[in-house]
């Protein structure tokens, strides 16, 4: 059932002038009522740029700006350079990029929360322009012009930008076609948000990343005295009561950056994954962003990089994923080079497994795995001792070696534990003194010894 207050508040949404939203003050007066002397709030926009398209009956403020002033570059911007950013960009081009940005009455997705600012700026791959129109809803509940031309613009765009658009701007557009009753289907243009692509590749350097953090951070630029987009929805309500549109100046001008920065954040994407921008602790994840797109040429530079630049722990996780890929594509040499480097300089444990396997099984040389496992069990952590205590005791078992006791003391009660008896080795195991010899290289005389002496002392 809907109750009475969500039926006067729909009502004021849709515009009927007997539930309309917020105080009447003199000299306002609601477009749809024609009372003598008021000023028409069409005609006070004016003041900002915005004059009445009477085709799609909508407010509309129009710019021209060219790409020399905007610092872009057209080779950035065509479909070859986007393609690597997202599978979303079209196969082939050229490509038209249009970007899409909201300013709402509110920053939830609920019926209470209105668009009344729609910003879009177009580039057609070879202009050396950019066509900005910003669309302003004069009064609550005439939206329905605003959202029909909304899905015209949508159906249009061969690669739709945003900035969060996923969650929040097409959701919300949605939502406004049901409240509008606007019947259409809903546009299948090809969508891609920046900001999951912003978070992949420079979370690990960002505190924060909102638009305005992504300017400052990554397109090293600031906005001088903008306002901040929380601030937007009361001057809107501001201007419904007062009918002034001098309050909606910088609610426009924030809205304009907003929407021209997308072309300028795509543009710096473009150049980092062509590996032009770089910082050192961006190796990394920007060589996992293009191993997942399928450029592994470019990864391999890239965590090439990250190993010799990018600081701890960055540098050792970026050795690891270069070893795996080079694996997994069966570059073989390549890898067992990478596995040796890791080994040589972090003493890991992945690293030692791999180059036990290698020597194990594609090299048949059993003894000089035995050699390696026997060293990195003295050498790795909790877990993986484990793993090399089983490795060891395989390998031992098919060189035909027993251990004896010049090297390792001997084993009791294994007919206890058949299913694992590498485990007497281990800590908690019946031969907890041949653990210590595998981990530390502690001789068995000396445990003997040291038993002794404990013995003697406990004794006195």
């Amino acid at each position: 059932m809907v109750s009475q207050a969500l039926r006067m508040r729909l009502s004021a949404l849709q515009g009927e002038p007997a539930f309309r939203m917020g105080p009447r003050l003199p000299g306002r007066r609601p477009s749809n009522q024609g009372e003598p002397g008021a000023v028409d709030p069409r005609q006070r926009v004016g003041e900002l740029g915005f004059l009445w398209d009477s085709r799609r009956g909508i407010l509309v403020r129009r710019l021209e700006i060219s790409l020399a002033d905007l610092g872009l570059r057209p080779r950035y911007l065509n479909w070859s350079a986007l393609r690597p950013i997202a599978e979303a960009v079209p196969a082939q081009g050229p490509v038209s990029l249009l970007c899409f940005d909201l300013e709402t009455t509110g920053l939830q997705r609920g019926a209470g929360t209105v668009p009344f600012l729609y910003g879009w700026a177009t580039y057609r791959e070879g202009a050396d322009s950019v066509q900005l129109e910003q669309w302003l809803l004069p009064e609550l509940g005439e939206e329905t012009g605003l959202v029909r031309s909304a899905l015209d613009e949508l159906s249009g765009a061969a690669l739709l930008l945003t900035y969060n658009g996923s969650s929040y701007d097409l959701p919300l557009l949605r939502a406004r076609m049901v409240m509008s009753g606007v019947d259409r289907p809903w546009p299948a243009a090809a969508h891609l948000d920046l900001l999951p692509v912003v978070r992949r590749l420079f979370r690990h350097r960002l505190d924060r990343c909102t638009l305005r953090a992504v300017e400052q951070d990554l397109l090293e630029r600031g906005r001088d005295h903008d306002l901040p987009g929380g601030e937007a929805p009361a001057r809107y309500w501001q201007f419904l009561q007062t009918g002034d549109p001098q309050p909606l100046a910088e609610v426009v001008q924030h809205n304009q950056q907003d929407v021209l920065s997308l072309l300028s954040l795509l543009q710096r994407l473009s150049r980092h994954l062509e590996l032009e921008e770089a910082q050192p602790s961006d190796w990394l994840s920007l060589g996992r962003f293009v191993e997942q797109r399928g450029d592994l040429a470019a990864a391999q530079t890239a965590y090439e990089k990250a190993e010799r630049l990018a600081p701890s722990p960055l540098d050792r996780a970026a050795g690891l994923r270069r070893a795996r890929m080079l694996r997994r594509q069966g570059k073989v040499e390549e890898a067992m080079l990478a596995w040796q480097g890791l080994w040589e300089r972090w003493r890991d444990p992945e690293a030692a497994e791999a180059i036990c396997v290698d020597l194990e099984h594609r090299q048949r040389r059993l003894e000089d795995a035995l050699l390696m496992a026997k060293e990195a069990m003295r050498e790795s952590s909790v877990g993986w001792d484990q793993r090399f205590a089983r490795r060891i005791w395989r390998l031992r078992s098919r060189l035909g070696c027993e251990p004896d006791g010049e090297q390792l003391p001997r084993r009791f009660h294994l007919e206890g534990n058949p299913d694992r008896p590498w485990a007497t080795w281990l800590p908690g195991g019946e031969s907890y003194e041949a653990w210590l010899v595998l981990r530390r290289g502690v001789r068995p005389r000396e445990i003997i010894d040291t038993r002794s002496a404990r013995v003697e002392a406990t004794a006195g």
